[in-house]
């Protein structure tokens, strides 16, 4: 790379981006989200990726497309737990099938997400996936992330943070070791990723210290009310009660429930949130530019 491109994806703006809002799995028709979980940060060339549902699909055909994303030559995707709407779109990414792509691929997340990730993409179900970005990836990497670890990676530094969230009721429920997510851009901002989670009185704590150090976060709003909370999720209440403590944070709003349809969020981010100015419903195609003179994402 020469010297003036390097000079040019230095000035780019660091930019946020939606490319998938829905939870649990795919809808259609829906404008304001069908696919499952995938938001991403774009730093230079390193491009910061939060779960990888079908929302992957359209943000890696848009680094062949997009003018901003062009410059990125790193990904660094982070899943946060098993559950296969938080994964799903790794093996159909561009990168993983257009040859001599140039990028390289590291996939982060807790021990029990990579084993299912490994797991489900072997044979006889699929190809293994190192098998897979063979011509394609310049090089794909899993590694393992504990609950508290700190990684330095170019640019930025990340820590985790421990959700709560599960799946099942009574003795069926099975929690799962789900990992929030905040990076912290050198220089910039600071972004929070809690999904999937299900605020409770014990988990505020963890809560109020995370979100006071954001200026970005999505959290889960996979119901409308506090009062429909269930299997580790979240709602458009709990998120806009999180956004009102801390009104400096633009909190985005996602994991939408696959059974609401566009007027259930509306209407309930309508009732919850409609006084609180830096509260968005997360939507797919949404970007945001980070305003570096006004240290604000607005």
């Amino acid at each position: 790379m020469t010297s003036s491109n390097q000079d040019s994806n230095e000035n780019l703006p660091t930019r946020f981006q939606i490319w998938g809002a829905r939870g649990s799995r795919n809808t259609v028709g829906s404008s304001i989200g069908n696919h499952t979980s995938c938001y991403s940060l774009a730093v230079g060339e390193h491009l910061f990726v939060f779960d990888a549902g079908s929302g992957l699909l359209p943000l890696s055909a848009a680094l062949t497309t997009d003018s901003r994303l062009q410059a990125v030559r790193h990904i660094h995707i982070f899943v946060s737990h098993a559950h296969w709407d938080h994964w799903e779109g790794i093996k159909d990414a561009d990168w993983m099938w257009r040859k001599g792509s140039g990028l390289s691929l590291t996939i982060t997340a807790p021990k029990q997400a990579i084993d299912t990730m490994r797991a489900c993409c072997s044979p006889p179900s699929f190809v293994d996936l190192n098998v897979l970005a063979m011509g394609c990836l310049d090089r794909l990497s899993f590694e393992e992330i504990e609950l508290g670890a700190k990684l330095d990676l170019p640019g930025v530094a990340v820590d985790t943070l421990l959700l709560n969230h599960y799946s099942g009721l009574g003795d069926s429920r099975c929690d799962l070791p789900t990992f929030g997510y905040r990076l912290r851009v050198h220089d910039g901002p600071t972004l929070l990723y809690l999904c999937d989670h299900e605020p409770t009185p014990d988990t505020r704590a963890m809560e109020d210290d995370a979100l006071s150090t954001a200026d970005l976060a999505i959290l889960d709003a996979s119901y409308g009310d506090v009062s429909e909370h269930a299997f580790g999720h979240g709602s458009m209440e709990s998120s806009a009660m999180l956004a009102r403590r801390f009104p400096s944070v633009h909190v985005f709003a996602g994991h939408h429930g696959p059974m609401r349809s566009d007027a259930d969020i509306q209407e309930a981010a309508q009732c919850h949130a409609s006084d609180i100015p830096r509260f968005t419903i997360a939507v797919e195609g949404m970007a945001k530019d980070w305003d570096q003179r006004a240290a604000s994402f607005d």
